[in-house]
């Protein structure tokens, strides 16, 4: 039997892989095209020379608007005590109540006195209607008629009298609570349930909200310090993972011992505590300065460079000195350059790598 014969194709033997190459790579970059990140478009800052305020550190003290005593307006025993030293209340929030027995039997008098008064109206109630009835048909004389009316009138009037009495004694009573004369933070309470207090006597300490820092500043900066300058709190030492900034609203005219005492309303001030000592700084001399937020310096094997933006629109990296944190309101991470920059340069912010 004749051997087959086998038929080669050498041309197929090569273009077919050559098809399926030319597919895989279209197919490679398109997918490689779909799958690249998208960069976002540079963000950029333009370099200001402004005036920056230097600042003198110093120390403040967290305190209330001021502090007032919740006292006690009758004399009496402590019956109840309804706050805690370190509570928040609100104005009108009762404190504590006072009992006095003397009051409360005269109370207890005044009620017996009401219900006999009234048991008595209302007989010459029915006295009066039953002689308005007869005195029409003439059954009796026009004088016990007359009779009949002011013995009603008497037992009304002596109806409103015991009322008012226990009125009285009721208000007495009811100055008994012991109320807050505003809103803030319990300082102190120094009484106990049982105690006897007198008219006067002490309740509890509050301190009045919204708190403030109270500032004893060395007189050299007194010349500086005006109302409505702003200050800087460290945050961190009151827990609170941002600096805070407030203004001067008050300043004492007197300077005792070398200090001038001022005070600081400091938004978003922490009312936990009274008395605590924080750092504050003050503003003090002015200069010229750059200042770029924080994120705009790149940190390369110890040395900072910022990302300048050439006229071309190119952008090349220049190296820079950076000074101390000079946060604000507006910026509250900038950070002063000493050198490597220039009024009115544009720095692009560096750009995370693909």
């Amino acid at each position: 039997m004749p051997a087959p014969i086998i038929h080669s194709h050498p041309a197929r033997s090569w273009i077919l892989p050559a098809a399926l190459v030319c597919a895989l790579t279209i197919a490679t970059q398109s997918t490689r095209a779909q799958s690249a990140p998208t960069r976002a478009a540079p963000i950029s800052f333009t370099v200001t020379r402004q005036t920056m305020t230097e600042l003198a550190p110093v120390f403040g003290t967290i305190e209330g608007v001021r502090t007032l005593p919740a006292r006690a307006r009758i004399a009496g025993t402590v019956a109840q005590i309804d706050v805690r030293d370190g509570d928040q209340v609100t104005a009108g929030q009762t404190i504590a109540t006072i009992a006095d027995s003397t009051l409360l039997t005269q109370r207890a008098t005044l009620d017996a006195q009401v219900r006999g008064a009234r048991a008595q109206l209302a007989q010459a109630q029915l006295n009066f209607a039953r002689a308005q009835q007869l005195v029409g048909q003439g059954a009796v004389s026009r004088a016990s008629f007359d009779q009949a009316r002011s013995a009603l009138r008497v037992a009304q009037s002596a109806l409103a009298a015991v009322l008012s009495q226990r009125n009285t004694i009721s208000k007495q009573i009811d100055q008994g609570a012991v109320r807050a004369p505003h809103g803030g933070l319990v300082l102190h309470t120094p009484i106990a349930a049982g105690s006897v207090l007198m008219p006067g006597d002490v309740v509890a300490e509050l301190a009045q909200a919204p708190f403030r820092v109270r500032l004893a500043v060395p007189e050299r900066y007194s010349r500086f310090l005006h109302p409505g300058a702003l200050i800087r709190v460290n945050g961190a030492e009151l827990g609170v993972a941002r600096t805070l900034f407030g203004t001067i609203d008050e300043i004492k005219p007197a300077i005792t011992d070398g200090r001038l005492i001022a005070y600081a309303t400091v938004p978003g001030l922490p009312n936990r505590f009274v008395g605590v000592r924080v750092e504050v700084s003050l503003p003090a001399q002015t200069h010229q300065a750059i200042v770029i937020p924080k994120n705009f310096v790149l940190t390369l094997s110890g040395s900072d460079y910022a990302a300048l933006r050439q006229a071309n629109g190119t952008v090349i990296d220049v190296p820079i000195q950076r000074g101390a944190a000079r946060p604000t309101p507006a910026m509250p991470n900038g950070i002063e350059i000493l050198s490597g920059l220039h009024n009115h340069d544009i720095v692009v912010a560096p750009q995370a790598a693909p």
